[in-house]
């Protein structure tokens, strides 16, 4: 909406206080998440296309219904919205499993969302991936660091393998999740590139929990999924030989809010590892 409105992302950074890299990177995610683009680029600035123009007359629509509900539930005294990634339910419990109050309200949504809505104090707290670079007023703090592990079906041919090498996996289709993916996608395939090898890539999955489903269906194999993570009997977790950058689960926070209790609840998770 302030794109829109400013007419460039120069400006819109400019009046939301954040960089423009940043609002850049959080547009190309949206994009990619809702699968067209919201606006046409040029050297002039940038206008909404149809497909833009039909999202803003929903979005305002909606942030102004939240905007209302976030004041009727501050009247009520408030609580806390925590927003979480997909994949991340675990996480989200073992944070919860911490607290002493009752007044938290989960909310699934993507890290890029997260971030924006942190920074423009419609959410407190988030779980997420780690992300790029963040608007000032958001802190960060990781949770774990996982080692990206291939996920097999246990009758796959590859699955007998103590660790197998990017090369030995290229062929196979890799499945990917759509949310949160843009980031992860890009991991994972430079790992690849720089190995000098073009991955097959298979179909997309909507979430982390349908990943898991089309590899024990027999689809392909993913690199998404933590290793930790409860999957059915029939798959398994195989190491990968070459240093690809772990997956960063972080716990992201507005720093003007009253979340102290989040943040104790999150540094301990991160030192119980």
């Amino acid at each position: 909406m302030a794109i829109a409105r400013a007419g460039s992302l120069r400006r819109a950074a400019a009046a939301l206080h954040i960089a423009q890299p940043t609002l850049s990177e959080q547009l190309r995610a949206l994009e990619k998440e809702i699968g067209v683009e919201l606006f046409s680029r040029s050297s002039s600035g940038v206008t909404l296309t149809e497909a833009g123009e039909a999202f803003l007359a929903q979005a305002t629509v909606a942030v102004d219904a939240f905007e209302r509900a976030v004041a009727a539930a501050r009247c009520t005294g408030g609580t806390a919205r925590l927003g979480v990634a997909d994949g991340l339910a675990d996480v989200a419990a073992r944070l919860l499993s911490q607290l002493h109050t009752g007044r938290l309200r989960m909310a699934p949504m993507g890290t890029a969302e997260q971030v924006v809505s942190i920074a423009d104090g419609a959410l407190q707290a988030g779980l997420g991936y780690a992300p790029g670079s963040l608007p000032r007023g958001v802190g960060r703090m990781l949770i774990h660091r996982f080692p990206v592990r291939a996920l097999l079906h246990r009758e796959h041919h590859l699955a007998q393998h103590e660790a197998l090498s990017l090369s030995d996996l290229a062929g196979e289709p890799l499945i990917m999740p759509e949310s949160d993916a843009v980031a992860g996608a890009r991991r994972f395939l430079e790992a690849f590139v720089r190995q000098r090898l073009h991955p097959r890539l298979g179909p997309s999955a909507a979430s982390h929990d349908l990943v898991v489903s089309m590899v024990k269906e027999g689809a392909g194999y993913a690199l998404c999924v933590r290793e930790g993570t409860t999957v059915p009997g029939t798959l398994a977790f195989v190491p990968i030989k070459e240093d690809v950058p772990p997956l960063d689960v972080v716990f992201l926070w507005n720093r003007q809010a009253d979340v102290q209790e989040l943040v104790s609840a999150a540094r301990h998770l991160a030192r119980s590892g």
